[in-house]
């Protein structure tokens, strides 16, 4: 072997080992839990909760859960409009004051920005909404303010929405009646236009995640679209935008199906897939739901429904594994595992680099009042 081919050898090697090295790592610190409620019971937890940062602070705010009775003995879902302020305390977080929305929402997409933390639509006690406000919180008066921001051209609610230079985009959801395959686009510095329809997605889909390479790319990842008469199907393609939400090119897919996860671009140039639904128990759970609704036994309806109670009682929770996509090598790969179980249809906040879960479903109908925390950097 020639002085030459063993030289190009080690530089391979040590460019190898180099690119390795550039794969950030997570450590999680011990967690927080939201504080109780206003009837003074422990809280337990909201799903499609407002999460994101204004200022120097972390909201959460809003979502839903079952504060009487779990879904399966009846319980009714109940929208909240509580909201708690918390601040950095080493490693962790702080609570530091606590206020009310003057409207429940729960399910909209919610964006840090420079001027405050953007709600966007979601869902209300009258339904699903195309309001828009943007929150920030008075350190001094310990209250939030609100402001109206232009609203969308229809309800909509679990899309995928992300912050991209001075553009905001919002990818598919839920309209009051159907799914949405629409890619609409607010110009910062343009309010007065308002939002408008700059393409479509390669399908309608909804509890997606919409991320951003800034100043770069798009990237639309999993989800799922609700059919009237069959089950969900749920999807695990990854799709790329280079040019602004208008056409879509297919990556490497994710290797399972991936509905109301939370991810992230972290500075390792990867997409960190947190948590998702793969879709395995809430297949079963839809095809009990449609037969029963077929069924007309009385006694063979019950035992369906009896049967979906149960595999909804005894659900597996949505796993703790966490995997990467790297964006130059086009592969998935994965990262380790949770503290806890995977909480989905909750928001990942990047905050420094501070990665919070905030909240969420850990298994259907169930919602966990932990706040998972982690700090990121290179290895």
């Amino acid at each position: 072997m020639t002085k030459q081919h063993w030289m190009g050898v080690i530089v391979g090697i040590l460019f190898t080992g180099a690119v390795h090295a550039q794969v950030g790592r997570l450590e999680w610190h011990k967690g927080i839990t939201l504080p109780a409620m206003q009837d003074g019971k422990k809280h337990i937890g909201l799903a499609g909760p407002i999460a994101g940062v204004t200022g120097d602070c972390l909201l959460i705010a809003g979502g839903a859960n079952f504060p009487h009775l779990p879904p399966w003995e009846g319980g009714t879902k109940e929208i909240q409009k509580e909201v708690f302020i918390y601040r950095k305390e080493g490693a962790g977080l702080r609570l530091a004051a606590q206020d009310s929305l003057s409207v429940a929402v729960a399910y909209a997409a919610s964006l840090s920005l420079p001027d405050g933390l953007l709600v966007i639509g979601g869902e209300t006690t009258d339904g699903k909404t195309a309001a828009c406000r943007l929150i920030n919180y008075d350190s001094y008066a310990k209250k939030i303010t609100v402001l109206d921001f232009p609203n969308l051209p229809f309800p909509l609610a679990n899309m995928g929405a992300v912050a991209h230079g001075n553009k905001l985009f919002v990818a598919g959801g839920e309209t009051p009646d159907a799914v949405s395959d629409q890619v609409l686009q607010l110009d910062l510095e343009n309010l007065e236009k308002g939002w408008v329809c700059i393409g479509k997605l390669p399908y309608a889909v909804s509890h997606l995640q919409l991320l951003s390479n800034s100043p770069n790319d798009l990237y639309l990842l999993g989800g799922r679209k609700a059919h009237s008469e069959r089950p969900s199907r749920l999807y695990h393609e990854l799709w790329c935008s280079t040019d602004n939400g208008i056409t879509w090119s297919k990556r490497t897919d994710i290797p399972f199906s991936a509905a109301a996860g939370t991810a992230c671009v972290l500075p390792d140039q990867g997409i960190w897939l947190l948590s998702a639904d793969r879709g395995n128990t809430f297949h079963q759970v839809e095809a009990l739901i449609f037969d029963a609704k077929k069924e007309t036994n009385p006694l063979q309806r019950q035992k369906l429904i009896d049967a979906k109670n149960k595999l909804q009682i005894n659900h597996p929770g949505f796993g703790r594994a966490i995997w990467r996509y790297d964006l130059h090598s086009d592969k998935w790969n994965r990262m380790g595992d949770l503290p806890s179980n995977g909480p989905v249809t909750t928001t990942a906040v990047v905050w420094d680099d501070m990665i919070i879960l905030p909240s969420g479903e850990i298994k259907a109908g169930v919602r966990t009042p932990e706040v998972l925390v982690a700090t990121f950097s290179n290895k």
